[in-house]
């Protein structure tokens, strides 16, 4: 499966420190990953909030900038 450009997330935070995130497509379509440890989850959610657009590969669970990213933005 080819990566997809995300436009939407929920998050869901599990009792016992885990976390499921979904992603929503443009276009369409939604996939999910679960048991996310919390830590981790932060860091997806601080992309998907701060960078534009992302995308992810639901097979080789990649998220990831959609194109490149200059070099020194000061984020």
């Amino acid at each position: 499966m080819a990566r997809k450009v995300v436009t939407h997330y929920a998050v869901f935070h599990n009792i016992g420190s885990t976390s499921d995130i979904a992603f929503y497509y443009q276009g369409g379509g939604a996939d999910s990953v679960s048991g996310i440890p919390f830590a981790e989850a932060q860091y997806i959610v601080d992309l998907l909030r701060n960078e534009k657009p992302m995308s992810y590969d639901h097979a080789l669970k990649r998220l990831s900038t959609y194109s490149l990213e200059p070099v020194g933005e000061e984020e």
